[in-house]
């Protein structure tokens, strides 16, 4: 067993130091007697699970390249795989690191996915499928799971309102713009969105106008 000669006493386990004065100690670690287990870091595990999926997407990618390359150089196939586990790792990464702010999470989600939707859209010939369909209904799809989380999980509103309000007013200006701008083939999703996102918008002004203020003046410091 250890022992530290300066504050004279036994140290169980295995220690560098001794734990009061940080001086040198004497004798043999013994780590099958420490009393308190080791306790690995929030931010450790995080960090463990992002490498994990990274090595994960890597290996993927590696196989799809080889796959190609041996049975079937002119296929395409392998460049969706490839895309797919990327889009598939930029998302994970997201709830990992935000993984503790799950209004925070949620709204990043939804943006991820709005964005990567078009870049899908684009990269397969552009059917404004993207636009028309995914991005109106991600966006009000979203702003109802914030509202649902708020309530089911009693999370305070000054906390939920910024999160809430970002969602709502871009669901309700993007589709507009995009129904204006004639680039949607479906009109229907984008009216409900822009429909649904005006009326939340106008329930936080007239009820929570308070929570609103105070999360700008948070936010933008006024």
């Amino acid at each position: 067993m250890q022992y530290c000669p300066l504050c004279k006493v036994r140290i169980a386990g295995s220690k560098r130091c001794c734990p009061l004065c940080k001086g040198k100690l004497e004798g043999e670690p013994e780590p099958e007697s420490e009393m308190f287990p080791q306790v690995v870091a929030p931010h450790r595990r995080a960090q463990i699970a992002r490498r994990i999926v990274t090595l994960c997407v890597v290996a993927v990618v590696l196989c799809c390249l080889q796959v190609e390359s041996v049975w079937h150089p002119a296929s395409k196939w392998p460049y969706f795989v490839i895309a797919s586990a990327l889009c598939a790792w930029l998302s994970i990464l997201i709830g990992i690191s935000r993984r503790r702010l799950l209004m925070q999470n949620l709204t990043a989600q939804a943006l991820l996915f709005c964005v990567l939707s078009v870049l899908w859209d684009v990269g397969t010939g552009w059917s404004a499928w993207s636009v028309g369909w995914v991005v109106p209904i991600l966006l009000i799809g979203t702003v109802g799971a914030l509202v649902l989380l708020k309530l089911i999980l009693h999370v305070p509103m000054v906390d939920a309102v910024g999160w809430i309000v970002v969602l709502a007013v871009l669901g309700w200006l993007l589709p507009l713009v995009l129904v204006w701008l004639d680039q949607v083939p479906v009109v229907l999703p984008s009216m409900i969105c822009a429909i649904g996102c005006f009326v939340t918008l106008v329930v936080l002004l007239l009820f929570f106008h308070r929570y609103m203020r105070e999360e700008a003046a948070r936010r933008f410091h006024l």
